[in-house]
């Protein structure tokens, strides 16, 4: 009867009309009342109706009664405030289950229940953009549904909620691994034709299901053969009582390559002896693992206490009282190594742990390989990450509903290909903003730019990461956009980093100079140009606040003919900086921060925001 974003505690956009739709019996007069005043419709031949509610200050609760052919529904605890659509991949997708961890603070604190959030169900449709959503509803943040939210989403919402005063809507429509195309309209990828092709290979269902199971059903081949195969499983290696011979030594956390596994595909039994006392053992204890790649499970005295099927989410797994004993126990992970990069990741809490008692489980292990896979296992298919899919099914129902801006947090799924982000990506945000947009202004298109991922290394100008930041950095160029710098924000050894408050933080700063007009110096200082005049070079920036700062001595990237110079910079002034370039001839470009997770990132203002990567041709001044 009426649309899945029409419900209890939901959040209209103050300000502006707001819509009201659904369907119908054709025909059918349709009344909708709001603030005792009663709108009539009458529905097309479609059965489709609408009607649009006048504008409204901040503040609720409302109620709205919809009544057609005897039919009556209320919808309850409505607010009118700011509404932000939340979009991209899994870094806007993670939710705050995933943080409580870090950032307890958040359930022990009174919840914000004017933060509220609509979740858009994940689906796919490549026939054509969908008139309505397949479902969804809104839930009001609270202790109990916190854990719900995108942490991204929720951070940035309660810091503008606490700003301004204002109930925060927002509408989760993420989806992790998806590129930018997936995201994209036809209209948008006009000037891309190969999408569009790639596109129209899945218009038919029959074709897509047929892909999937076939897809799904080689990738349970390849699992039911390793184990049928795996000595491990037969032998039962998790028992403490397996009788245990031939295991080699291995350094963990680290990669298998190290115990001459190099790109090995199979199973592998990793097995620990841990002592612990009769107090430790009485107790609930946490068994932290870091990630693994790529699938594990895991036991304590032969007992399961935990499996994860992919390599990205944290190892957090439980020990029930009880399971531990006073003295030796044994602890064994049986891993999948699906595509020869098996390991357990270095750098990540890798312990034991009750209360402030911890059993570090860094250093050799036993290991034995279970079964070696006769090949790879095959790559999953996956029609989300097709273009256009997820426009047409999560997007396009939404375009009517009126809300404040959009929030963007994407870019990864795109590294393989990231000469071309730049285009996708300016292409998509004025799309977006020109279906969006209201009569009276642009719509506010806010993105996180990539943070670090990798280890530490050199500017390099062909790092896919370092380019993807550089796409996203041009799109400042597009009207009414804005940029949270995420670049120190990261973690080297994980695609989802946790400090998502600081995400928020960043992209609230952005809101409030790009959409409340408040003063501030975010994005972080950006280059505005670089000149060479008598053996040196200056680079001057904008939104430096009180002067750019150095954590450590800062260094840039000089190129020419072809040769890299990592050479000094100093803070010449406020906007400023110099760099002597006397031994280099001929300089032709300057690169700071240009690296998956460049090594050279000393630099930031005066309000901790860090100077954003730049490539840039060098111009000679002309005396």
């Amino acid at each position: 009867m009426v649309s899945p974003l029409i419900g209890n505690g939901m959040v209209f956009q103050r300000g502006v009309s707001v819509p009201v739709w659904g369907k119908a019996t054709p025909g059918t007069w349709v009344s909708v009342r709001f603030l005792d005043k009663v709108h009539r419709v009458k529905t097309g031949l479609d059965g489709g109706w609408r009607v649009l509610l006048g504008s409204q200050p901040c503040g609720g609760p409302y109620e709205v009664t919809i009544s057609a052919s005897r039919k009556k529904i209320t919808f309850k605890d409505i607010y009118f405030g700011d509404v932000w659509v939340c979009s991209g991949q899994s870094n806007m997708e993670m939710p705050m289950q995933r943080l409580r961890d870090n950032f307890p603070e958040e359930w022990e604190a009174p919840v914000n229940p004017m933060i509220r959030q609509f979740k858009v169900p994940q689906e796919w449709d490549f026939s054509g953009p969908r008139e309505e959503l397949a479902g969804g509803c809104w839930s009001v943040a609270s202790p109990e549904t916190l854990h719900e939210f995108s942490g991204t989403a929720w951070f940035f919402a309660r810091e503008m909620s606490e700003n301004h005063g204002t109930p925060i809507g927002l509408i989760n429509a993420a989806w992790g691994g998806t590129p930018v195309e997936a995201w994209m309209s036809h209209d948008a990828l006009a000037a891309f034709p190969e999408k569009i092709a790639l596109r129209n290979k899945y218009v038919d269902p029959v074709f897509c299901k047929t892909l999937v199971k076939r897809s799904e059903a080689a990738i349970k081949a390849w699992y039911d053969e390793i184990a049928i195969g795996d000595r491990g499983l037969v032998e039962k290696w998790h028992k403490p009582q397996a009788v245990f011979s031939q295991w080699g030594k291995i350094t963990l956390p680290g990669n298998f390559a190290r115990a001459s596994m190099d790109k090995f595909c199979g199973t592998v039994w990793l097995r620990k002896q841990v002592e612990v006392g009769a107090e430790f053992a009485e107790s609930d204890t946490s068994l932290w693992l870091g990630t693994i790649v790529d699938a594990d499970t895991v036991y304590v005295n032969g007992t399961q206490v935990g499996s994860t099927t992919y390599q990205y989410p944290p190892r957090k797994y439980t020990v029930p009282a009880g399971l531990l004993r006073p003295g030796k126990n044994w602890i064994v992970i049986r891993v999948v190594c699906c595509n020869g990069n098996g390991g357990v990741t270095e750098g990540k809490d890798f312990r034991l742990f009750s209360g402030d008692e911890s059993v570090e489980l860094d250093g050799t292990w036993e290991y034995r390989v279970g079964v070696r896979a006769s090949k790879p296992c095959p790559e999953p298919f996956f029609l989300q990450r097709q273009p256009m899919g997820l426009f047409n099914a999560m997007i396009a129902p939404m375009l009517g509903f009126p809300c404040k801006g959009i929030l963007w947090y994407q870019g990864e799924s795109n590294d393989s290909r990231p000469e071309e982000y730049e285009k996708l990506f300016a292409a998509h945000v004025a799309d977006w903003q020109g279906k969006w947009r209201r009569a009276d202004e642009d719509m506010p298109f806010l993105f996180v730019q990539l943070p670090i991922w990798g280890k530490p290394g050199e500017n390099d100008e062909s790092s896919s990461w370092a380019i993807l930041r550089g796409a996203q950095r041009s799109a400042l160029s597009l009207p009414s956009t804005g940029m949270a710098v995420g670049l120190d924000l990261g973690e080297w050894n994980d695609l989802h980093p946790l400090d998502k408050k600081g995400i928020g933080h960043r992209l609230a700063l952005v809101a409030e100079r790009l959409v409340f007009k408040k003063r501030n110096s975010s994005p972080g200082p950006l280059l505005r140009g670089v000149r060479h005049s008598q053996g040196k070079l200056f680079l001057v920036f904008s939104n430096c606040g009180l002067g750019l700062v150095a954590d450590e001595k800062p260094y840039v990237t000089v190129i020419a003919g072809g040769r890299h110079h990592r050479l000094p910079a100093k803070i010449e002034d406020l906007d400023c900086l110099s760099v002597d370039v006397s031994s280099v001839q001929n300089p032709e470009r300057v690169l700071y921060a240009w690296a998956g997770n460049p090594r050279d990132r000393q630099l930031y203002n005066s309000e901790g925001l860090p100077v954003i990567p730049f490539r840039a041709e060098i111009e000679i001044a002309i005396l």
